[in-house]
Parts: structure tokens; sequence; C-alpha cells
């Protein structure tokens, strides 16, 4: 039997406001509602009977009038909680539901909602290589291009955002993917290329590198004899002349003892000089075995002067220099030895010849295709002969500087930059026959070059001085014994006495004529470029032999060893003109790290020699074959990248180039292509990534705050190297001044020309300016305000690798066009529930790094970073903070990208400069679900299995997991057990693959793990996220 007194049934109505406002923790909504209406309703009922006064109004129908009133009051305190309880919620970060309540709450702190960011990535152009192609294009920041639609995608846009010089030379540079074995001291092998090298035993050979081109006195040179060959087969049959090489063991061993010389070292080079030469005059009777009438008759001398013969032991003028230049008595004038110099120091020589005469008006042109059309310099020297005894007057005409030698004495001295002017000179008393020293040196600076030599004397009227009286003296050349037209200019000759030889350059090489020592013959005029030619041989010409027809012999070479990586890549070129901070792409095939590539991998690594690489044609797999006979087949993997160039030495055979950081992947050496036209870029649409000015309008020194609308939407916003990681492209000119963004107005005095930026929700923005007090305000003016930006931002511009390719303005001599990289960083405007996590993070650091969990803080606060984590970690020598980062959706983020580079300089600019820091993109790893799910009845199972799926994708997606997080088989039985409709839930297995091994699981107790940074093998690896792989959920309906 119930008891009456505590069923309560008797008590009648009660009070049942206020409710109880006590909300538990880690809600996401307060509870501060004090009643409903009905509750207000009854409460006011239950106070009725209460009061003295009331004790008549004893009807409780719901149409008498005043009940009637006490309803529509409980309907008033019905919308005021409703709207009480709101307002307490929206006083909250995390229980507001209206973005403008996140984001005022969020100012006073001092964070602001981003706004989002574009969109970033290279593109790589390619020009034309047909003939008649420009080599050389010039494509301006701000040339577009389109990415191709796929299904349901609209067309994106990209500009570049730097200007580029762009060569079609530059299109696919290759590496050097063949090994030489270059020369050193001491070595008496040589492997050259080939099995057809036309040498034989004493055959000499010159080894010879860029020391000697840049110094004609460097002594790492050597010139041996072939002592003995052996020629060795190529592996496999090839009908390339250059297949297989040859083993060459030297006379002697390269290099010198004493004192000890090194062999070429900088860029060597092997050469076979296959022509022996004499020097003209080797052949020339002997002086003293000739008749005295005939050694007279040479000399010019008459009967009364043969008794002086015996004054002459020896040919008159038997040296090289005498050779070179006409004979005393005999010769006709032929001009002037003419040096062509670069530059107006008469140091750089490009050509010497031999000009008739003096007497060029070359305006703007230029006097040789090897020189400029200014700043260039001329040394004219030989012999005048004076026809008439007297007195002559010389005159120059010169535009520029000029000097003028004549028998040693300097008559003319005007050397400076100067128009068109004649200067003039006399000498007294020359006799005639009188052959005088003469040096004239001129130089052109800019404008007209001209330069003439007139005289005038006896006889003569003023004129240019003939051909006739001139008289060359060539101080540079050698005259061979006769004609040698395979000694050519560029080539090597080599000067050899008993006792020495030299080694020369041969600048210019002619057939010309000598006729001296009763020799008539042809000759091969040599211009050497080289040291101690008259010191050494002037006086040597019967004991010195030339060996010259330089033949290039190509040193051998074997495939390449090893894997690409690190930050030095050797061009199998020269291109020294690829300037530090280009950027450049690179590609080619990598071996994936996985179990059948594991051996093969080894033996690269430990740059075990290579025999071939074979690579199939859809390049998916390939050969490699090792000297030892072993033959790897091997899964390849395709990778581009993009990595700015820090260093170029070109001082060798091949350009050298310094990266400046480590690549990302390892390359198969053989297949890397670089492509060095290659420009940052950024997303945006046809107009709207452009620089657009706009006049905000005039600016009213009364008004406090005065604020103006950007027209266009929405402002491009990139990434940069700021706390918080974005950076505006509006620029604002006030008057034509510009002013600065500043990120509050309360910290900005009255002198202070700066602006506010305010976001709406519709995308637009405001610039706020300042009142006086904080900020200067706007002068009075006209149309005095105006604005310059970009539009474009978010996600949509994220793009993968090879997306965008079709050109929208096409400079001349461009090709196409490719991303070779992901377009990443692009995010979307930041919602609501992002900036709840993300606006504490700022007042946690206040834009320093000192803990640990500061780095982490300051990372995950970044704009484009969706998620951080920061570990101490010992590297094997010091301990140092480890920073594992990812992009919005679990994205990597490379080291090329800007968001990675501005992210590292943002965090070295704040943290302790002696706290060791290690950044790194975090390695996702996905797992797949196979399981059984019985489906209740009532429900439709496609929609439940949906449910399931979304489920699965929300709770293991990329913003519910953490670093090194696993993934147990109970954790997603709950997951899927919770979704409404499913009965039971049969987990067949969880699986997982990194490419070296794969893991399965099945039941409740399975558990995929996920790593943490950590020091492993001798290398730091990146913590590991364990996410979903929708495309491996496999989920059927279990029958009853």
């Amino acid at each position: 039997m119930s008891n009456g007194e505590q069923c309560g049934c008797c008590a009648g109505i009660k009070v049942l406001t206020p409710v109880d406002e006590l909300t538990p923790p880690g809600q996401t909504t307060l509870h501060y509602r004090v009643g409903t209406h009905g509750r207000f309703r009854e409460s006011q009922l239950a106070r009725l009977s209460g009061q003295p006064q009331l004790l008549g109004l004893s009807t409780r129908d719901a149409d008498d009038p005043a009940l009637a009133l006490l309803d529509a009051w409980a309907g008033v305190l019905d919308v005021l909680s409703f709207y009480q309880e709101r307002i307490a919620n929206e006083g909250f970060l995390r229980t507001a539901t209206e973005r403008r309540s996140v984001l005022e709450l969020g100012r006073s702190i001092g964070y602001e909602l981003h706004p989002g960011v574009a969109a970033s990535t290279f593109l790589a152009f390619s020009l034309e290589t047909a003939p008649g192609a420009p080599l050389v294009a010039r494509i301006d920041a701000g040339n577009k291009s389109q990415s191709i639609p796929g299904q349901d995608e609209q067309a994106q846009v990209f500009e570049t955002l730097e200007p580029l010089n762009a060569r079609a030379a530059w299109n696919a540079l290759r590496l050097q993917a063949q090994e030489e074995v270059p020369p050193y001291w001491g070595a008496r092998t040589l492997y050259l290329k080939g099995q057809n090298t036309r040498l034989q035993a004493g055959d000499p050979l010159l080894v010879v590198g860029d020391e000697r081109l840049k110094n004609p006195g460097s002594e790492n040179w050597d010139l041996r004899r072939v002592a003995r060959l052996q020629v060795i087969a190529p592996v496999e049959p090839s009908a390339d002349p250059l297949a297989g090489y040859t083993v060459v063991t030297l006379d002697r061993p390269l290099g010198e003892a004493v004192p000890h010389v090194e062999p070429a070292k900088a860029n060597p080079r092997c050469f076979a000089l296959r022509t022996k030469a004499a020097l003209f005059g080797q052949a020339a009777p002997d002086w003293r075995a000739m008749p005295r009438s005939l050694r007279a008759s040479y000399l010019g001398l008459d009967d009364e002067e043969q008794a002086n013969i015996s004054l002459h032991g020896q040919w008159p003028g038997f040296t090289l220099a005498d050779v070179s230049d006409p004979p005393t008595r005999q010769a006709t004038g032929s001009g002037l030895y003419g040096e062509y110099f670069e530059g107006i120091d008469l140091k750089t020589r490009k050509l010497s010849r031999t000009d008739a005469t003096v007497d060029f008006d070359w305006g703007s042109a230029s006097p040789d295709p090897t020189l400029t059309v200014d700043t260039f310099s001329v040394r004219w020297s030989g012999w005048l002969q004076i026809p008439e005894s007297g007195t002559y007057s010389f005159f120059v005409t010169a535009d520029d500087g000029v000097r003028l030698w004549l028998g040693g004495q300097l008559l003319i001295n005007q050397w400076q930059v100067q128009g068109a002017t004649e200067f003039s000179a006399t000498l007294r008393e020359l006799k005639a026959g009188q052959k005088l020293d003469l040096r004239l040196e001129y130089f052109e600076n800019t404008g007209a070059a001209v330069v003439q030599l007139r005289w005038q004397g006896p006889g003569i009227a003023r004129q240019i001085i003939p051909q006739s009286r001139l008289y060359p003296r060539d101080v540079h050349s050698v005259h061979l014994d006769a004609s040698y037209p395979r000694l050519v200019t560029g080539s090597w000759l080599v000067l050899a006495l008993p006792d020495y030889q030299e080694l020369y350059q041969i600048l210019d090489s002619r057939e010309d004529a000598r006729a001296a020592f009763t020799l008539s013959s042809k000759t091969t005029r040599l211009s050497l470029r080289g040291e101690q030619l008259r010191e050494l041989f002037d006086q040597r010409l019967r004991e010195t032999t030339a060996y010259g027809e330089s033949i290039e012999l190509p040193w051998a070479t074997r495939p390449r060893s090893g894997l690409l990586g690190g930050h030095v890549l050797t061009l199998d070129e020269l291109q020294p003109e690829l300037e530090a901070g280009r950027w450049l792409s690179v590609s080619g095939y990598t071996l994936p790290d996985v179990a059948q590539n594991a051996a093969a991998r080894q033996r690269l690594l430990a740059k075990d020699p290579l025999v071939a690489v074979e690579i199939a044609r859809d390049g998916r797999v390939a050969s490699l074959s090792f000297t030892d006979g072993a033959r790897h087949e091997v899964l390849l993997g395709f990778a581009s990248e993009v990595r700015r160039l820090q260093r170029n030495d070109s001082s060798g055979p091949r350009s050298r180039l310094e990266l400046e950081s480590d690549l990302q992947h390892a390359y198969l050496p053989l297949s890397v292509r670089i492509n060095a036209n290659v420009a940052p870029a950024s997303h945006g649409d046809s107009q709207q990534m452009q620089v657009q000015p706009q006049i905000l309008g005039s600016g009213d020194a009364s008004q406090a705050f005065q604020r103006f609308l950007l027209l266009q939407k929405p402002l491009t916003y990139i990434s940069s190297p700021t706390p918080s990681g974005i950076q505006s492209t509006l620029q604002v000119r006030v008057e034509g001044v510009r002013w600065r963004e500043a990120p509050h107005l309360g910290e900005l005095g009255p002198q202070d020309r700066a602006y506010l930026l305010r976001r709406g929700d519709d995308g637009r923005v405001t610039v706020q300016f300042g009142d006086g007090v904080h900020g200067s305000r706007l002068p009075t003016g006209q149309m005095n305000v105006q604005a310059f930006y970009r539009v474009g931002i978010g996600a949509a511009g994220n793009l993968g690798s090879g997306r965008i390719s079709l050109l929208m303005s096409r400079p001349l001599g461009v090709k196409d066009v490719i991303n070779p990289v992901p377009a990443a960083g692009g995010v979307d405007p930041e919602d609501r529930d992002r900036a709840r996590q993300s606006a504490p993070l700022s007042v946690r650091t206040l834009d320093r790094i000192v803990s640990l969990r500061d780095f982490e803080d300051f990372a995950a606060a970044f704009v484009g970073v969706g998620k951080a984590q920061a570990v101490w970690l010992w590297d094997g020598e010091r301990r140092l903070v480890h920073l594992t980062v990812s992009g919005a959706g679990g994205v990597g983020i490379d080291p090329g990208t800007a968001l990675y580079r501005n992210l590292a300089a943002a965090i070295d600019a704040v943290r302790p400069a002696h706290q060791p820091l290690r950044l790194a993109s975090g390695a996702v790893l996905r797992f797949g679900v196979t399981a059984k799910v019985r489906i209740h009845p009532d429900y439709q199972s496609a929609a439940v299995l949906s449910a399931v799926r979304s489920a699965l994708e929300q709770a293991f997606g990329f913003a519910a997991r953490s670093y090194g997080q696993p993934v147990s088989g109970s954790e997603v039985l709950a997951v899927m057990q919770r979704v409404p409709g499913v009965e039971r839930v049969d987990l067949d297995s969880l699986q997982s693959d990194d490419g070296l091994s794969s893991s399965h699981v099945a039941g409740p107790d399975g558990r995929l793990r996920a790593r943490g940074a950590r020091w492993q093998s001798q290398q730091i690896l990146a913590a590991q996220l364990l996410l979903l792989d929708p495309t491996a959920v496999t989920l059927t309906e279990l029958g009853p």
C-alpha cells in the first residue's frame, strides 16, 4: 500500500523556475535558460494560491482574461530566457555559434580570423627548339597559365610572380650520368673512349686542363709518349664508334717529382698530336759553307764592302722574330702588325692581323665580330721606311685615345676619351731608307671609332702613310716550314727542344709565304698564346720541333652509380649563365622503398659500379646491371621537386650547381632532367591576379576613423614569414605616399601613417584609418586615397602536379608550360570552428617561442599548417627540438614550398638562436577497414552503410587524429556501433601498408601502430599520422 504523504499526488502544482543552470564540464553549450514557457506558466499559477489578494481568483480556465495575461507573460519570459541563454553562449569561445561572436572574442585577445591565403606553385616553361626559333625569351611577371579542369571542376588560373629570362637550352638539362676515370699524379694509365683511337706506340699525347687555358704560365700539363695500347670492347655490341674504351700505358708517369708539379686537374683533357713540323729556316744552308760572293749578295754589299763580310758570322736575322718580320733590305711593305684587345687597357687580346694602313673609320661598327662595338683597343707595331731625307710631319686623327712612338720617341700622347681630334708631331733630319720603329696605340670608349695615321714630307703631300712604307713586326707568331692546314685556331701546339718543351695555344693560323736564307716557300703562320717564346726558341730555329694538330680523345666513362640526393648537381655540360637565386625543377625516376628494390638500393647506396641501366618504355620498371654480373629488376616511381640555386661553379668542364636545400627524393642519375626556366606563381583568375589600382576616395581630416571599402573581392593574402603566416597584397597610398598596415590602431601614435583592415562576412575588406590619437588622420584632398591590390584566394587553387598546362599568354618562343610540383598552400577563409582552436594559440605564445609547447602552438597557428607536434630528440650528437608539421587535410609540406620556407623563417625569428631545431613534414599512413554490419529492419540499408562510412571518415580523419596515435579495433567498432540503425558489427580486419611491410589485424583487440618522431638507423624520422583511407573501406550487410 502506498503512502499518500510521500507520493505527492495531493501537493498541487509547484514552482518550476528558476531551473538549475549547472553545466557539466566539456559541454559545447551552456545551460543558462532559467525556464521555458510551460515552466514559467506553471510557476505563476503555483504562486496565485500563495497571494492573499488573489484568493478570489479560483478559476484555472485558459480562456479567463487573468490567466491569459499570465500565459502572455510566460511567453515573454520564454523569449527573454531563450535570448539570455544565447547571449551567454555567444560570450564564450567554445560555445559561440555565430561567426561574428567568435570574431569579436578573438579580437578581444588580439586575434583576427585569417582571411585565407592563395595557393602557390612553380611553373616550368619550355621554349621552342625548332630552327629559327628564338633561343632566349623574356617572360614577364603576371604571365598567365590555366589548369585543364576535370569532372565537375572549374579552370584555375595562375600567374607568375617574378620576371623570368628563359632559354631553350635550359628546357631539360641533363646530369653527368657517366663517371670518368680522371688522370692523377703518378698515373701511367689513361682510359680513352672508343676502340679506334688511331694511336700507335711512340705517338705524343698531351694532357692539359683549364689551368693552362686560364694561365699561360701554368705548368699543370704533360706531354707523354704512348708505350703500349690495349683495346677493350664494349660489354654489348654497339654501332657507336665510341663504344668500348682503350687503355693507354705511357712512357713515364704524369706530373713531375722535382720540382713537384701536379698534372691537370681542372677539366683535364687528352689530345693526340698528329702533326710533326719544323720551323721555317731549319732547312737553310750552313752560312759559313756558302760562297763569299753569295753571302755578300745576300747582305747587299758591293765589292768595296766585301772586306767587312767577316763581321757576319751567321745568317742575319736567323731568329723567330726576324723570320716573322721582313728582312732588312729586300722586303716590300705590307702594313703594320695589329693586335686587337677587349677593353681599353690593351690586356685581353682577341685577334691579331696585318693591316695595310691605319685608315679606319668604323663608326658605330666593330673592327671584327670577336670585338664589341665599344670599349676595345688596338696596338699597331712595325717599321716605317723613310723614302727621302728631310723633315717629316706626322698626323694622327683619333676618337678616342691615341699614343704614337717613332724611333723609340713618344711623339703624341693623348690617352683620353675625346671626340675625333687631329694631333701632329715633327721629326727632322730623317735619312732616306731609314726604318723607324713604329708603335701606335689606340682605344675606343663609346660612340664613333676613328683612327688614321698620315704624314707629310719632302715631295709628299699630306696623305695616309701607304702600305709600301710599313713593315709589320710579328712578335707573337712563328712560321712553320710548310703549309699545315690542320693546325687550326684554338688547338694546342708543343714546341720541343732536346732539353725542353713548351705548350702554346694557337690563336690564329694562316697560310703565308716567306723568302729568306735562300729559301722560298709557303709557310704556316701561327699566332700563339703562351710564355717564353722568344726567350727559349728565338735563337734555336734548327733545334726546334713543333707538334700540333691536337685531336681530343675523350675520356672513357661508365654509368654513374649511386642515387642522386643531397644538394649538389653536376651537369653534363657547361652552363655558366645559370645565376644564383634561379629556381630549378628537378624530376626523374626514383626507387620506391619497397621490398623488391631493397637489394638494388643497397648496392646503389654503396656505389657499386654499374655496367648498364635499362628503363622500360612505360617507366614502371628498370634493369640494373653491375660489373660483377649481377642484374636486378626494380620498380620505379616518378617524382619532381623545385629547389633554388645557391651557387653555380662553372670553372670546370661541367657546371656544378649547389642548391639551397637537399633534394627530397633520391633519383637514378641517368633519368634526371632539370628545367631551369622556372618561376614562382600564385593562384587567381585572368582578371583577379593583377595589381588593380582603385581610387578609394577623398581624405577628410575632420573625420575620425575614416573608412573605405575595397570594390573587388576577395583580397589576396600570400604566405609570409610573419607570426600569423600571411601578408596582404594591399598597398594604400595617400597623396602618393605609401601607408602601412597595422594589426591594431591602439598601438599607433598620432603621426603614424597606418591603416587597419577589417574583413566582413561577405569577404569584402574595409580600410580604416586613425583618429589623430591612435594613427594619423587622412589629410583632406580630392581623390587622394588610392589602393593597389590583387584578388583571388582559397583552396580551389590546390592542384596536383602537371595540372596547369595551358598558356593563356604566350611570349615569343615559349612552347608550353607545366607545374612540376603541386599547387599547395591555398586555404579558404577561416571558419568559426577552426577559429575556436586557433585563437587561444596566439596568447599562448605571444609571438615568441620559449618552451617546447611554444614551438607546437606557434606552428599550429601559422596559416596553412593543419597540425603540428614538437618533441625532444637526440640526433646522436645533441638534443634538439623536432617539429613535425602537416598542411591542411594532411598534405605534406615540401621544403621547396613558400609555406615551408616562411614557417621556418618565422620560427627562427622568435626562437632562441642557440636551440637546435629540425623542421620536417609529417608522414601520413593510411589504413583500411573490412567489416560486416547487421542493420535494423526498420532502417534502409544503403543509408545506414553510408552513415557508417561517414562516421568512420569523421572519427579517423585528419582533424580528429594526432601524430603517433594508434588505431585499435575496439575504437573502430565503437564508432560504427554508435550509428543509428546498426545492430551488430563484425570487424574482419584493419589493414595498413607503408610500402615496405603490411599489417592486418582483426577483432576488437587488433591494433595498428603509428610512430612519433624518432632517432632510428642513424637518422631522424618524422612522426606518423595514421588516417583512414576512404577508398579502402569495405562494408557489407550481415544477414539475420
